[in-house]
């Protein structure tokens, strides 16, 4: 298995792996998938093995804070760390760009996963991470 940066080229695949693990919606478009890479360069990842994706992460950084989405893993790798090892790639480069706070928001079954990448849970259920 290898972790790379996604590119404009994975997007038709990235749509069949989000649809059969995860969903899809209007913003997953080409166009404005291609402008979120532009504007989020080196900050998303891909696992796969053989040509077959197995897990995303995609991070974004606005100048100020980083966010971390469609973090998705195929349902028969989940629960062995490749979703942790996605997340912490992309904490890697939101630092190297400066970025002391993520705030993330989550469903509540999921909570578990997030605070063991190091998120804690805030009174307002959004999570948070200080960098």
């Amino acid at each position: 298995m290898i972790i790379r940066e996604i590119t404009i080229f994975d997007h038709d695949n990235l749509i069949s792996f989000w649809k059969a693990n995860y969903f899809v919606n209007e913003m997953d478009n080409k166009k404005r998938f291609e402008l979120f890479l532009e504007k989020n360069h080196d900050l998303s990842f891909l696992a796969e093995e053989n040509g077959i994706i197995l897990g995303t992460a995609l991070g974004s950084f606005d100048g100020r804070r980083g966010y971390i989405q469609k973090v998705v893993v195929d349902r028969l790798y989940r629960k062995k760390g490749l979703g942790q090892q996605l997340v912490k790639k992309v904490i890697k480069k939101l630092q190297i760009l400066g970025v002391t706070y993520i705030p993330i928001s989550v469903e509540e079954e999921k909570t578990h996963f997030y605070e063991n990448c190091g998120f804690k849970k805030t009174k307002q259920i959004p999570m948070n991470m200080n960098l």
